[in-house]
């Protein structure tokens, strides 16, 4: 297996994550796979940012063997990024009892430099979760104990914006900030002259000159950010672990909103955007840039008239829809897919009902959550003053079927339609297709979900229908998507659902005649119905 002799030759995702349940199911057989290949495939797993598969092996190895020190801190990072702070936390206090424990086991020590970091992670982010002045003050106590055991830009910068940030809110010495920024800035253009290697270090350099920017206004600081930014982007080894993490860091700690470019981080943050939105064909919003856009409708002509691949009015579109569309955790907060609502009339019955993949929830399948553990947030509702939705009753399941397999009957359709104790306010349901498009050049299939389990993202471009098999149960569609997207609605031109994607391959079995191509996979909503209900395969209604 390639990811025990850490090889990552880019395989389909549907491969990968089957890969990833093999080795998983060696760790808790307690045999064949050792601890150095579980690490390694761990490792690199966590640099592709596929953190849900990260969080599976961690968990299978501490089930089963318990407290490792690379193992650890590696299942803490995923369960940080998949938004399981406390569950992170523990694992960290749990990693800091066994070096106590174990005090000659050079392991632990290697680690708790990261484990501080890590540390620091975690409260900053319940900073930008609570807007708790106290945590961001343990944040960087935290990154300044790490720093103190290992000097670096790296650590210096994250002490330089949170220490910035903590100026906001109460006031520090302004000669200190600049004089910490121009010395990480001169950390940072010597690491980029001595490891160029490093994509790193040219985003140090930008974030530097982004803090110098904000004390020093007249001067050209923001636009030696931009440059250092541009630079970023374009390194050879500049992925997408590194484009989020300092795109997040521009968002939630410099407060750097796209659609408003009247500041220097607003100005990263729009590079950004439309970085991705030309090379990984997406576009996301977070619940506070969808609240600017609501109440600042001006800004769609000015920031999207004139874009190719969608217009202002999809746009409009798409926001009135977010409400509907949900991502999907288990009992401890992490996050494993998504999900959305539609009008239980669609399906002959009533109120809202909440749509899913079944390998997402599920009380039959092992990989899955059980519905009594499974939990929804909104987007709309990300500020935390709401509990999450619970899942009330399990009202249908189907079991995933292979990818491309036409002949599977009555239809194993990887849905789970479900009725949630609650919805979020302005959640009415996603209109439904009254039919199932034909394919063509021109015939759109557009995904809206929680791919990497981030926040609502859309995927807009080359977003093309390629084929519906003939008894229009599956439909396949050349639209970007990451892990994460399980679960997501798919919509036509008119913004409405067609399917439920559930997978995707680069080597997809062509729905029809022979061979294989590049293609994501949905159940059609039409065949979801008619086998939960036994009802003719009509229009939808």
């Amino acid at each position: 297996m390639a990811l025990k002799r850490g090889e990552f030759p880019n395989p389909p995702l549907q491969l990968l994550t089957h890969a990833v349940h093999l080795l998983a199911d060696e760790v808790l057989d307690g045999k064949q796979a050792s601890r150095k290949s579980v690490r390694e495939a761990m490792d690199l797993l966590r640099r592709h940012r596929h953190f849900e598969h990260v969080h599976e092996l961690g968990v299978a190895w501490h089930d089963t063997f318990g407290c490792d020190a690379m193992i650890q801190r590696l299942l803490a990072q995923a369960k940080v990024e998949l938004g399981a702070l406390e569950g992170a936390d523990d694992l960290l206090d749990e990693a800091g009892q066994m070096a106590i424990r174990h005090p000659t086991d050079l392991e632990y020590q290697a680690e708790e430099k990261d484990y501080n970091a890590l540390r620091g992670r975690i409260r900053k982010q319940r900073f930008v979760l609570t807007d708790n002045v106290n945590v961001l003050a343990e944040s960087i106590a935290y990154y300044q104990k790490k720093q103190l055991a290992q000097p670096s830009f790296f650590l210096d910068v994250n002490v330089l914006a949170l220490r910035v940030r903590l100026h906001d809110r109460i006031a520090q010495p302004i000669q200190v900030l600049i004089e910490l920024a121009h010395d990480v800035l001169k950390q940072a253009t010597v690491a980029i002259r001595t490891k160029p290697a490093d994509p790193w270090a040219l985003a140090t350099a930008s974030e530097a000159c982004l803090a110098l920017s904000r004390f020093l206004p007249d001067e050209s600081w923001c636009d030696w950010a931009e440059l250092w930014l541009y630079r970023f982007l374009a390194h050879p080894k500049c992925g997408p672990f590194e484009i989020e993490s300092y795109f997040r860091q521009v968002r939630e700690i410099w407060s750097g909103a796209p659609l408003d470019e009247s500041t220097c981080a607003g100005r990263l943050a729009r590079i950004f955007e439309r970085h991705m939105l030309r090379t990984q064909r997406r576009w996301s919003v977070d619940a506070r840039q969808l609240q600017w856009l609501q109440q600042n409708p001006e800004e769609l002509e000015k920031n999207f008239c004139g874009e190719k691949s969608f217009t202002v009015a999809d746009i409009r579109k798409m926001l009135a829809l977010a409400p509907n569309i949900g991502c999907v955790t288990n009992d401890k907060g992490v996050r494993m897919g998504t999900g959305f609502l539609v009008q239980g009339s669609a399906f002959g019955d009533d109120g809202l009902l909440f749509i899913t993949n079944a390998h997402v929830i599920s009380d039959t399948l092992t990989k899955a959550i059980r519905g009594s553990d499974a939990r929804v947030t909104f987007e709309t509702e990300a500020d935390g003053s709401m509990p999450p939705c619970l899942v009330q009753a399990i009202l249908f399941n189907s079991e995933p079927g292979q990818l491309g397999n036409v002949k599977e009957a009555p239809g194993k359709l990887d849905v789970t339609v479900c009725r949630l104790s609650r919805t979020p306010n302005g959640a009415a349901g996603l209109p439904v297709a009254p039919t199932v498009p034909w394919p063509s050049p021109r015939t759109k299939a557009f995904v809206v979900g929680h791919p990497r389990a981030g926040e609502l993202q859309f995927s807009l471009q080359d977003s093309v229908l390629l084929d519906v098999c003939g008894n229009e149960r599956l439909m396949h569609y050349r639209t970007p998507t990451d892990p994460g997207s399980s679960g997501s609605p798919v919509f036509n031109r008119d913004w409405e659902v067609i399917a439920l994607h559930h997978a995707g391959s680069q080597t997809c079995p062509r729905l029809s005649g022979s061979g294989f191509y590049e293609a994501n996979e949905g159940i059609t909503l039409q065949a979801i119905r008619q086998h939960w209900k036994g009802m003719a395969t009509d229009s939808l209604g």
